[in-house]
């Protein structure tokens, strides 16, 4: 129970859980409505840490590949400029001569 405390402020997902399943499984028959609330804290713990941990991955997949879709689009934007430089020029000397 003392390491329970110790580490309910901010707990680290697995540690957490693995205290409450251990929690429970001493107190066992002794306090059912005590070990059954260990259990779901527990679980609850251990989704919550799940579910983080794949929202930081999918975040983080998708801050890739904005970065690379910005990255695609200004070279593409800096070619566009270029070629379009270059055409409208080149129109511009066709226009030119032919006048």
């Amino acid at each position: 129970a003392e390491a329970l405390a110790w580490v309910g402020h901010f707990p680290p997902g697995s540690v957490y859980a693995q205290l409450c399943q251990l929690l429970a499984m001493a107190l066992g028959d002794k306090d059912p409505l005590a070990t059954a609330g260990l259990l779901a804290e527990s679980l609850g713990v251990t989704v919550r840490h799940q579910l983080l941990a794949i929202i930081h991955t999918r975040s983080r997949k998708k801050r890739k590949e904005a970065a690379a879709a910005a990255r695609g689009d200004i070279s593409d934007q800096l070619r566009g400029l270029s070629l379009d430089s270059q055409n409208s020029q080149d129109s511009r000397d066709s226009q030119d001569s032919q006048n």
